[in-house]
Formats: structure tokens, sequence, C-alpha cells
């Protein structure tokens, strides 16, 4: 889940708006413009790509400007916090940008607007399309259609102290689910008297810290029905499974608030308050950077979560990221399409890797030791509802207030999806 703008439901005059009488398919206009090639192409992108791979956006440009030599390609960066609030009413003013990166959670609503065109017919011509990271094709896919493009994708692995483990009498990272309750245990004993110590740094204001374990035990979020209602499946046996699971690693590892969010994992490990947490790699970076103790870089280490069901596999990972998608208004798709396709080449991937973020195909890797564990089990990755609401449903915080219910012990797994899983079908739901 990326972060969210205020605006979290598009509305029928909204979806107007983003459409018009624009089709998938350039308007004779937009033809005329491209066969001009000579203009201005509008990219919106966050800020992620202006601090962390400038140099990837401007040799994008380059190659995209040896095909199309006439045109300024003008990139506009912009915060999470606004971005889809501005794209609205960007649409409205009929005044879109040609391309724009969005999370992946955050597609749905615009695709069942009808917002962005249809590249299905182009697929072949991206690189490693046959091989994007699942999470992030299903926020793009619908059918045969593909309504955006994999863009970078981020997911969370176990981040851990190897110099705390190692003093617990741990010595490897454990590779299976008895391993880690093993590890966890043997830290417990080994800090007794330490009370502010978490053997495993998990609060229940994280909700990718707890749904892999739904997804694990063969549950899900929520499904749709032919009729196109959305039900809650946070209730079924596999679900309630999954989440009994991820609270006996609570109850096992978490000292302090169970209330929080996992922003403070970082913290914790680099003061030695935590010795394992379940975090992305900026997370873990964290640990070792100028904000936590360099001091630490050679004793963190990362492992894929231990799935509880299957012994010796991963738990299914939930992979975050961006892609990016051509606007059915804009009025240069042939010019946006050729430019989405020159940043999400493979040279650009790799720049992305080495950026600390995953590629959007499975076929990159990085061979750092201290990032193996974010590349296990990648060809399982799921991702949120593809509901065209379900933005409403996270800025609602309903999910993480259920987490929190959970973890704190003030509702039961079953009284907590019962009582949230009526409000998720209700904002799922909504017209």
């Amino acid at each position: 889940m990326k972060r969210l703008s205020p605006c979290a439901v598009v509305t029928l005059c909204l979806a107007a708006s983003l459409t018009a009488c624009t089709s998938t398919s350039p308007s004779t206009g937009a033809a005329q413009a491209d066969a001009a090639d000579k203009g201005t192409l509008t990219v919106w992108l966050q800020a992620e790509a202006q601090s962390l791979w400038p140099t990837s956006v401007e040799a994008a440009t380059a190659e995209f400007r040896k095909k199309y030599p006439d045109v300024t390609v003008t990139v506009s960066y912009q915060a999470w916090a606004d971005h889809l609030s501005k794209f609205d009413a960007a649409a409205q003013a009929d005044k879109v940008p040609d391309v724009i990166e969005l999370g992946n959670s955050e597609t749905a609503q615009y695709t069942a607007a009808g917002a962005f065109i249809d590249l299905g017919g182009q697929r072949g011509t991206f690189d490693n399309s046959a091989t994007w990271q699942k999470g992030l094709l299903d926020a793009c896919a619908v059918g045969q259609k593909l309504f955006c493009v994999p863009y970078y994708g981020g997911t969370r692995a176990v981040v851990y102290r190897k110099d705390l483990l190692a003093e617990a009498g741990v010595t490897k990272a454990p590779t299976t689910w008895k391993e880690l309750q093993d590890a966890v245990q043997a830290l417990a004993d080994k800090n007794r008297d330490n009370t502010n110590f978490s053997p495993f740094f998990l609060p229940g204001q994280h909700p990718y810290g707890a749904l892999p374990f739904v997804f694990d035990a063969g549950g899900s979020i929520a499904s749709q029905n032919a009729e196109g209602r959305w039900t809650s499946q946070l209730s079924t046996p596999s679900s309630l499974s999954g989440l009994k699971n991820w609270k006996t690693l609570v109850d096992a590892g978490m000292r302090g608030d169970r209330t929080a969010n996992d922003l403070g994992a970082a913290p914790a490990l680099a003061a030695g308050r935590a010795a394992m947490s379940f975090s992305t790699n900026g997370q873990m970076v964290k640990v070792f950077g100028p904000e936590g103790d360099p001091a630490l870089k050679e004793k963190i280490g990362s492992f894929p979560m231990p799935s509880p069901t299957r012994d010796g596999e991963v738990a299914p990972p939930y992979l975050g990221g961006s892609v990016l998608a051509v606007p059915a208004k804009s009025a240069h798709q042939q010019w946006a399409s050729e430019w989405v396709r020159q940043f999400t080449a493979t040279e650009r991937q790799k720049e992305f890797l080495a950026g600390g973020f995953l590629a959007n195909t499975m076929t990159l890797t990085s061979d750092d030791p201290q990032r193996a564990g974010y590349f296990q089990g990648l060809e399982k990755s799921w991702s949120v509802p593809p509901a065209r609401n379900w933005a409403a449903v996270e800025k609602a915080n309903l999910v993480k207030q259920m987490l929190v219910d959970i973890a704190s012990g003030k509702s039961t797994p079953e009284e907590a999806t019962a009582a949230y899983g009526k409000k998720i079908e209700g904002v799922l739901n909504a017209s």
C-alpha cells in the first residue's frame, strides 16, 4: 500500500471528467499531434525518482528523444500526500499529465473509471513483461487489458541483529517457523530482566506484518461475486488461522506499545531494544544509516518470513510499489507509451535495484547477502483487492484498527474480523 491522498473515491462526476469522450485509443487530435512529433510531454513522478535515481530519468528521456528529438520532456515531481487530488483537479480542468506514477494500491479507482488507456496490445514491447512481479501486475491487469506498467517494487523481510541472536545462542538465520519461534524464545530468555526489549518488534498497526500470515494460511482480504459485490474474507477459517499465527508471534516477541506502527522498528533495532522486525529494505538501511548506528552495518541481516503452515517455505509477501499509467485524456499517448517503455527498460530496472528497491521483474535480483531475504517468495506475492473503493478502506484505517484491536487483546480475532469485515464491506460496496 502506498501513501494515499485525501481523495479516496472517484465520484461519477470525476469518472466523467477523467474519460469524457476519450477512448482507449488516441483521438484524432492526439494522433495529429503525435504525427507532428513536436511538442511537450508531461510526466508526473514521485519524489523518490528525483532523490534516488535522477540519472535514470535523464537516461530514459535521452533514449526517448532518439526517437522523438523535437519533443521536450517535462518531469514534475509530486508528493504522495496530494498527488491524486492534484490529478483529479487536472482531469476536471482537461490538463492531465501524459504519464503519471501511482502506488499499486491506488489504481483500481481509476481503472474502474476508465481514466487510463489500455496498453494490453503493447505489452510485449515492454522489457520483462513476461516476468513482471505479480503484486505489481495485479494492480494493472484486468483480464486481457493492461492499464498501467509495473515500475518498481518493495517488500518486507525479517531484519535481524546477528550479534543479539548470537548472544542468545542462535548462530544462523531461522528458515522454518519452529526455528523462528525457538529464536524468539531464546532471545526472551536471554533478556528476561529487560522489559523494554522485544525479541521480535511486531506492533499491531502494521498490515503488511500481519496480512502475509492470512495469505499463507489460504485466506484473503475480500472477494467479489459475479454481480460485483464485495464480501470480506477475513472471518473465514483460513484467514482466522493466519491471524492467530501472527498473534502468536506478536505475543511471543513484542514488548511495549502494540498499538504503534512499524516506523519504530529501525530505532528499536539500532538501540538494541529489539532483535528482529518485519520491515522494508528502507527500514533496514536506517538501522545502520545516519539516523541509526553505522557501527551495526555488518551486524544486520535479513531472511524471509518462514511459513507457519508449510515447513521450510516462505510466507507470501505483500509487494508494494509503483506503476506508470497513460491517462485517457492525454493528447500524446504514443509519446507517453514510448517514454514509459524507456523508463521501465532493463537498464533502468538495474538502477532501481541498485537504489535499494525491487525491479519490476523476478529475473533481476541483488547479490548483496544483506538483502537476501527480500528476493524469496516473490512468485507468491500479493496485493490489495482490486476494488475501486479500496483507497477509502485504507483512508479509514479499518484494517489497521482491526489488527490493533487483536494485537492489544481488545478483541479476539473472531470478534475483530466480524466487526471490521462489515465496515470494510460497507466501504467497498458504496456507490
